[in-house]
């Protein structure tokens, strides 16, 4: 999707400090950016507010919802009326309209090699990968659908693969390519009438990838590399429609912003990771604020594990948090800026026992439960 404005799609990788994340250029001039119906331009930044740790969060109660049986095995990424797609058990893509239970499939690029749609926007727009035969295996293309069908590939050449990770109402997908001969060194990538590379700011950048579009056309990612102190970091990345690549100051004290969703008011959303691995903190920032930390709800002091894997386009939040003293340990969240945390329920008042996938305007969300994956309603 677009995170619901921006939804990242290639469902999120959990990304970890490492010697290549989403880091740090060199030295880098804040791009002038403000908040208003998308981002504009306007005058410098004010000063980021710091992402110090703040008191304890506790949940703010429960959102129930009922579960509907998702008939796409591997499904993906979650539209607007209850449009999922994904691919099925024999590597084709698909998508089921939950409004009129109509399956479909799109086939691939050439015969019966793999494809699978990762991504579709609020409207409807669908994008993914399917692969090409290459000199010795498989290679994964970017791919859409320009009309009722076929797949349309970005391109078909076997030197580089492609991950697509989000499309919004304008057909504008973006994702990562990563070349053939050097894996792990990716280029973050948007395709609207052609393919760009996303240049990242000024500094030694040793991969770059986009994660999320919103409605207006800018671009959420992230970029790793040697900033102008010599430290190699992983930093979140913001390209505006016409390309300009900003870099948002880093949080400091050890940890990092892993990136997931830009809203459509420019509202970036993602978590906080602890230099030990642990998410500890949902984490949105703006132009004119800077940061805003919410910590994990932990009403029992416990340490906990949060992830946030989805965001709307008016920034309603889903994850999930791991806090062992807490029966079930698991604990999928819904979050709205002014109610808090709430923990997702069946009807029956019963935590989900999943990490949810994807979420949509309406609030309902993309989850696996069991061996199936399901749309959760909210209840009325």
């Amino acid at each position: 999707m677009t995170a619901r404005a921006g939804r990242r799609v290639a469902r999120p990788r959990r990304h970890r400090p490492g010697p290549r994340g989403r880091r740090p250029p060199a030295a880098v001039a804040l791009l002038a950016l403000a908040v208003a119906g998308g981002l504009a331009v306007a005058g410098t930044p004010a000063a980021p507010a710091r992402a110090d740790a703040a008191p304890t969060t506790v949940w703010a109660g429960t959102v129930c919802g009922s579960l509907t049986r998702v008939p796409v095995p591997f499904a993906l990424d979650l539209g607007d009326d209850g449009f999922v797609v994904g691919y099925d058990t024999r590597l084709r893509t698909m998508s089921w309209d939950a409004t009129t239970n109509e399956t479909r499939w799109y086939g691939g690029i050439e015969g019966g090699l793999r494809s699978e749609l990762t991504a579709v926007s609020p409207g409807g727009r669908v994008a993914g990968t399917a692969a090409v035969q290459g000199p010795r295996y498989e290679i994964a293309k970017a791919v859409r659908v320009d009309g009722p069908l076929p797949l349309v590939p970005v391109d078909r050449s076997p030197s580089r693969y492609d991950s697509v990770r989000a499309v919004n109402d304008a057909n504008t997908v973006v994702g990562a390519s990563d070349p053939v001969a050097s894996p792990g060194r990716t280029e973050a990538f948007v395709w609207t009438d052609q393919r760009r590379v996303l240049a990242p700011p000024p500094g030694a950048w040793s991969s770059t990838e986009a994660v999320a579009v919103n409605a207006s056309g800018w671009v959420l990612g992230w970029g790793a590399g040697t900033d102008a102190t010599g430290s190699f970091r992983r930093q979140v990345l913001l390209w505006s429609p016409t390309g300009a690549a900003t870099a948002l100051p880093p949080l400091g004290d050890g940890t990092q912003m892993v990136p997931v969703a830009i809203a459509d008011d420019g509202r970036v959303i993602g978590y906080r990771l602890r230099a030990d691995g642990r998410g500890d903190a949902l984490v949105t920032w703006t132009a004119a604020g800077g940061y805003d930390v919410v910590p994990a709800p932990t009403p029992n002091g416990s340490s906990v594990d949060l992830q946030v894997t989805d965001a709307d386009a008016d920034g309603t939040t889903v994850g999930a948090v791991r806090d062992e003293q807490a029966s079930p340990p698991l604990r999928p969240f819904l979050y709205e800026p002014g109610t808090g945390f709430r923990l997702m329920v069946d009807p029956s008042g019963t935590p989900l026992p999943t990490v949810p996938q994807a979420i949509n305007d309406g609030h309902e969300a993309l989850v696996r439960v069991g061996a199936h994956p399901h749309l959760w309603t909210p209840c009325p």
